[in-house]
């Protein structure tokens, strides 16, 4: 039996799993102690991965330094794990926006080792106010460098 739910799910979009769908790339690789008693990455380093793509395509509004300067937090996170990953292997993660709200946009990711997928994972970011420490809206400037990096291949568009 399979759920409405399951089929409107966003890691569910075949898309996400084809390297074309990502502009943005970052190169990680599964280290010795990533490595769990089977011998594969154990299911924690997937998580460590795609905040490593987040992280590197968010720095550089985020940086103390940026201008204009955007503080985005993680409010949720989920992934999908399709694949066991080795030690030495070289992990590749394709960061896009699939969407973006007023005060928050949804950020999809791939981590591939060669052509095969072995994860894929959605996070939904919510731009802070550094001073009032609670939400606000995005302001243009941030919205036009969040869509520079929209998924090539978007799985469909979502309501914010």
């Amino acid at each position: 039996m399979t759920s409405s739910k399951a089929v409107s799910d966003p890691l569910n979009a075949p898309q996400l799993k084809q390297r074309a769908a990502y502009s943005h790339w970052v190169r990680e690789h599964v280290r010795w102690s990533d490595t769990d008693m089977a011998g594969h990455a154990n299911n924690l380093v997937y998580g460590a991965f795609a905040e490593t793509g987040r992280a590197i395509l968010l720095r550089r509004f985020m940086a103390a330094d940026a201008d204009p300067r955007a503080l985005l937090v993680l409010a949720e996170f989920r992934i999908k794990f399709l694949s066991e990953a080795h030690w030495p292997a070289e992990v590749d993660v394709g960061t896009g926006v699939s969407a973006i709200g007023t005060r928050s946009c949804r950020m999809v990711q791939g981590m591939f080792i060669g052509e095969r997928c072995i994860s894929v994972a959605e996070s939904v970011l919510v731009l802070v106010d550094e001073g009032t420490r609670r939400s606000s809206d995005i302001p243009p400037a941030i919205r036009s460098l969040l869509l520079e990096h929209t998924l090539i291949a978007a799985p469909e568009p979502l309501a914010s």
